[in-house]
């Protein structure tokens, strides 16, 4: 598994951060008003930070605030606070899409394939998606 971090600054472009590998981190400074999102390089799927899709960073007195709503946080303490990548639990049937989806590059030979019509646009749907966030991030690389 190859997540991207990604952090949308203020005008919702995204700033690529490195390529992390399993058990890498990053350090990485940021901001409550900038929520992160991750990326599998290979799949472009959303990948969970801290179990959410969107992941919302908070001041190091908030996050110990409510781990720890009994002792008292320093007004201006602040410290590192980890946030870990992790992938999310899909239902089977999500799953599946998903695997087969990766042994095609666009949705021409889906009907050829003997689905019922909903499994079909449902595939056809997840191909899509995926091939919108791959043009995405070729435009990105372009500028």
């Amino acid at each position: 598994m190859l997540p991207r971090s990604l952090r949308s600054d203020e005008k919702a472009y995204y700033v690529r951060y490195q390529k992390l590998h399993k058990d890498n981190f990053v350090d990485a400074n940021t901001y409550k008003t900038h929520p992160w999102i991750a990326l599998d390089m290979e799949t472009k799927d959303r990948l969970h930070i801290e179990k959410s899709y969107i992941y919302n960073p908070k001041t190091s007195r908030e996050f110990l605030q409510e781990r720890f709503p009994n002792k008292e946080i320093p007004e201006n303490f602040e410290t590192r606070i980890r946030a870990f990548i992790t992938l999310p639990v899909y239902t089977l049937k999500y799953r599946t899409l998903l695997e087969i989806r990766n042994q095609f590059e666009n949705t021409d030979d889906i009907d050829k394939l003997e689905l019922p019509k909903q499994l079909a646009e449902d595939l056809k749907r997840t191909i899509e998606y995926r091939n919108s966030q791959m043009q995405m991030d070729v435009s990105e690389a372009m500028e």
